[in-house]
């Protein structure tokens, strides 16, 4: 059966091993450590191999990517510290990749508090609405179908706007023509924690989803804002008004194409 290896990117100065046990990880691991030292250990238990890379960098996509290169199976799992898999994941992660042998993305279902039923109800390639729907920890990837495709550094907890990578990454691969695959099949749940990178609906919010908007897809950047805007006002509108939300989010727009030119020397 296909080998299946989680990748998981965590912050902790302690020990990341338990890890394997508080998230319920019955298959290969690599685990990215941004503890702030450069070494890495490998460990083998009843018969799975794991990589612990500690690193110095900051950056929840760059360990992410750093992950990926890192990982020793051709299909792997994104994860997140606060994701519990079921004792049925990955066996059923596995035969998901034998019955697509040519999709390059395979996208699973985790439950949590904003959603209770997958985003289809059957099998069926991905479109760039119900992308936008979608959270890391439910990615999974063929690496050697997905070729150049990374996360971008510059989004993502620790990044420069703080959201929308996983998003990002979907449409891209859309973009390339690579196949994007959704099994609504429950894989895993989250167990209760603070998160990473959500501190409310504040102007920094608004500006980062602008930028994320534009990087995924900058045609549809006006409709992308206003369907956001629209359903999410009852959540945010206690703390900014639609138009200041708006103004932040074209700011955020505006910051990205600037970053880009600047970037590429145009």
């Amino acid at each position: 059966m296909t080998p299946v290896s989680v990748l998981l990117s965590v912050m902790d100065p302690d020990d990341s091993l338990h890890y394997l046990e508080l998230l319920n990880i019955r298959t290969d691991a690599v685990i990215v450590n941004q503890c702030g030292r450069d070494d890495e250990e490998r460990f083998e238990k009843d018969g799975n191999r794991t990589i612990i890379r500690r690193t110095s960098q900051r950056g929840l996509s760059k360990s992410r990517n750093m992950a990926l290169s890192l990982a020793e199976t051709d299909c792997v799992i994104f994860c997140d510290n606060d994701v519990r898999y079921t004792d049925q994941a990955f066996s059923q992660i596995r035969e998901a990749f034998e019955r697509y042998p040519d999709a390059g993305i395979l996208v699973f279902f985790v439950e949590r508090p904003e959603r209770h039923e997958p985003v289809y109800r059957k099998e069926t390639r991905m479109d760039r609405l119900h992308m936008m729907k979608i959270f890391s920890p439910e990615i999974a990837v063929r690496k050697s179908l997905i070729g150049s495709l990374r996360f971008d550094p510059d989004f993502g907890a620790g990044a420069r706007y703080t959201m929308g990578e996983e998003n990002i990454f979907l449409f891209e691969a859309r973009r390339r023509g690579i196949r994007v695959v959704y099994v609504p099949v429950r894989i895993a749940g989250l167990i209760p924690n603070e998160s990473s990178w959500f501190t409310g609906y504040h102007e920094d919010f608004f500006r980062s989803r602008g930028a994320g908007y534009e990087a995924m897809e900058p045609s549809w950047w006006f409709l992308l804002s206003l369907q956001f805007l629209i359903r999410k006002r009852k959540l945010y509108g206690k703390d900014i008004s639609f138009t200041r939300a708006f103004a932040q989010m074209r700011k955020g727009r505006e910051e990205y194409r600037s970053f880009i030119r600047s970037r590429d020397g145009r």
